[in-house]
């Protein structure tokens, strides 16, 4: 190889890892940004008390738990969308990482929201808990979808947890998953209809049906249309496997126009 092709070469991955740095740094400051949004919101509105008069601190409680726990639930999405320069910029191995974090974080949050925030409708009884939760479910608006959004997520992380996933087939546990969309898109109307921060407020609540609908068009663009898209074009089918050796194997795919698919060697395929 010649001098000059090393020096651009070079120059590529120099540029190519300013990128993903650029990308990283942009991502993580909108993803604590998004944080510190909701945190302001829920302080505009009060949030911050100190009695404990009425159950008021767990209201309050509750709704920054649920604000925080639906912001990461967003971003465990958009972590797992396929999105490229994500990808490019930490790595599919590293984001699915974060995404169990992430997701695992948003989870518990989510547990407290429930729990705190029942209590403090319950004026701070305990035993009044149960029948608070029946009333909430059944009388509050959205909150029969965000039962079914919930219950959609806890079979998420139970099946999640390393123990289950030893018991389950990948296809199994990959089908299961989905319904994490599931449960995302279900806690959505409970938030805009029964939410402090978003009663008689338009403008938040353009900006979480915003959040919410990139979230989602992330999904339909990377997960599902471009697979779609260059599987009819390409029609990647396996020709044949070879065993190289014990416990190695090579799987050779053919299909058509493959000049066109940008890959490149080294890389995952999926």
């Amino acid at each position: 190889m010649t001098t000059l092709g090393v020096s651009r070469l070079e120059t590529a991955h120099t540029d190519r890892s300013g990128a993903d740095r650029s990308v990283r740094a942009a991502a993580t400051a909108l993803l604590f940004g998004a944080l510190a949004l909701v945190t302001a919101w829920w302080i505009q509105d009060g949030g911050v008390v100190t009695t404990m008069v009425g159950g008021a601190v767990y209201t309050s409680i509750g709704q920054l738990t649920g604000l925080i726990a639906s912001v990461l639930l967003l971003a465990q999405v958009v972590l797992m969308a396929r999105i490229p320069a994500l990808e490019r910029a930490w790595g599919q191995d590293e984001l699915a990482r974060i995404h169990r974090i992430v997701g695992f974080t948003s989870f518990n949050l989510m547990l407290a929201h429930i729990s705190v925030i029942t209590l403090g409708y319950a004026v701070g009884r305990l035993g009044q808990t149960p029948a608070t939760l029946w009333d909430l479910t059944l009388n509050y608006p959205g909150m029969l979808l965000a039962v079914a959004g919930t219950a959609a997520l806890v079979m998420v992380v139970v099946t999640s947890l390393k123990a289950a996933r030893r018991r389950l087939r990948y296809e199994s546990w990959h089908l299961l998953h989905l319904y994490a969309y599931l449960g995302a898109g279900l806690a959505l109307p409970h938030q805009l209809w029964t939410g402090q921060q978003f009663i008689d407020h338009p403008l938040r609540t353009a900006w979480w049906w915003t959040m919410w609908g990139l979230s989602a068009g992330a999904i339909v663009v990377w997960r599902l249309g471009l697979p779609i898209l260059r599987s009819l074009r390409h029609d990647l089918r396996v020709s044949h496997v070879v065993r190289e050796a014990p416990g190695v194997v090579s799987v050779h795919v053919g299909g058509r126009t493959l000049g066109r698919l940008p890959v490149h060697a080294g890389q995952f395929l999926t």
